[in-house]
């Protein structure tokens, strides 16, 4: 589908939710509101209302804006856990790329939290997980524990919620179950395709 490239004092037509009928608008720069009201994309085109002044339209242009404005706005998920999970992660990181840095710990979580979230990973997959990480990695008391901490997109957040949801695993449950599952596939079976995307992954979040 073409799309057309607006530029600042065209004139368009759209539903103005505020003023409920179908206005004239000119394009300019603004600063918008995301709609859950938390938080805001600056100087971005958009549509606003002729008559009562309001944003009422977002052009395609200025969504790469908007989406990169979104992931900025990141969330705290953190977890106390024993030390060999974090091990688990920096491993994998290694087997990965010699040269990726612990931050591309939370590329392999997100990815992960998204694809069981998602259902491109079975819900049951992550229950087998997470019985079997109890049996791998046995807690004993008074052992090194590490905090695990990332800053994550709100839809991250949402997908860890979804999953704490769907299995009634507590959160840190689930964050132990995905990262066996990483031990799994990426320590364990190095499974090609997979480590190819990884691979690629990590140039780009070098």
């Amino acid at each position: 589908m073409k799309m057309k490239l607006y530029e600042d004092g065209e004139k368009s037509k759209a539903v103005c939710h505020h003023c409920k009928q179908l206005v004239s608008t000119t394009f300019a720069r603004r600063d918008v509101p995301f709609s859950d009201g938390k938080g805001e994309v600056k100087n971005i085109l958009a549509a606003v209302c002729d008559v009562c002044g309001n944003v009422v339209a977002v052009p395609a242009q200025s969504t790469p804006a908007v989406r990169e404005a979104r992931r900025k706005e990141v969330r705290p998920i953190e977890a106390q856990l024993p030390a060999i999970y974090l091990d688990v992660l920096d491993l994998a990181a290694y087997i990965v790329d010699s040269t990726s840095s612990t931050e591309f710990r939370k590329v392999l979580m997100i990815l992960y939290l998204h694809r069981f979230a998602s259902g491109e990973f079975p819900r049951a997959l992550l229950i087998k997980a997470h019985r079997a990480t109890s049996e791998r990695f046995k807690e004993r008391r008074g052992e090194a524990r590490r905090r695990l901490s990332m800053k994550v997109t709100p839809r991250i957040v949402e997908d860890l919620k979804t999953l704490m949801h769907d299995t009634t695993l507590s959160q840190t449950e689930v964050i132990k179950s995905v990262i066996y599952q990483i031990h799994a596939d990426v320590i364990e079976s190095r499974k090609p395709e997979l480590m190819r995307e990884l691979g690629a992954l990590s140039v780009v979040y070098a």
